[in-house]
């Protein structure tokens, strides 16, 4: 490339550049989301972790040393070879927590709704003042 063609995007670049600066100048990071609430309910274990919580300090006291990922296989073919009777307790046990968190889930909502209630009738009773 010659420099006559690249002197032209060279004007095109520093044109660009002094754009880009009038743009970052009025640049502020983006606020807002939602702020997750700390003492919202937890979500529950599946199943497959349940079954992990319960078999993996047998895995650890037969193969002391293993790493994550292979206990993490471990205990995958281990489940694999489960029929689904010897699964059901598991499922059973995650679908009890499951409904729990639903339940306190609502529970949670409800209260929050109650809250901006009586924020907002305390902002109408100070505006009628």
């Amino acid at each position: 490339m010659s420099r006559r063609e690249k002197s032209k995007f060279d004007e095109m670049a520093k044109a660009d550049k002094v754009r880009y600066d009038q743009e970052m100048k009025d640049y502020g990071p983006a606020t807002g989301g939602k702020k997750k609430d700390p003492n919202a309910p937890k979500r529950p274990p599946s199943g497959f972790f349940l079954f992990c919580s319960e078999f993996c300090p047998e895995i650890k006291s037969t193969n002391p040393g293993i790493s994550i990922g292979d206990m993490a296989k471990k205990l995958g073919e281990r489940r694999n070879n489960l029929n689904d009777c010897e699964k059901q307790p598991h499922i059973t046990k995650a679908a009890k927590l499951k409904e729990k968190y639903e339940e306190d889930k609502k529970v949670e909502e409800e209260e929050e709704e109650d809250e901006e209630e009586e924020k907002e009738e305390g902002e109408e009773k100070e505006e009628d003042e």
